[in-house]
């Protein structure tokens, strides 16, 4: 039994200084609030350029169509009517 003490107390010797301390948790929460921040920060830069890219986008086209001038109506041309000929029906034989 006292092997088995012994084998578990080194176990536990090994795995103890590797745990993690209270400091080096706060360490970790600063470095995630820090990456959360920045995320969120490209997120609404993200965001804004697209707003402004959008934008951009609706004003060009508007003023392209406002530039380009107004197409030339051509006067229709009279159209001649159309004339379709039926054959004429066969008379059925007579009994």
């Amino acid at each position: 039994m006292d092997s088995e003490v012994a084998a578990l107390k080194a176990h536990i010797d090994a795995i103890v200084p590797t745990l993690a301390t209270k400091a080096d948790i706060e360490v970790l929460r600063a470095e995630m609030h820090k990456m959360s921040a920045e995320g969120y920060r490209w997120m609404v830069a993200s965001m804004v350029g697209m707003f402004i890219g959008f934008g951009g986008l609706y004003f060009a086209a508007n003023r392209s169509l406002e530039e380009r001038p107004a197409p030339v109506q051509a006067q229709p041309q009279p159209q001649q009517p159309i004339i379709i000929y039926l054959p004429q029906p066969v008379p059925a034989p007579q009994k």
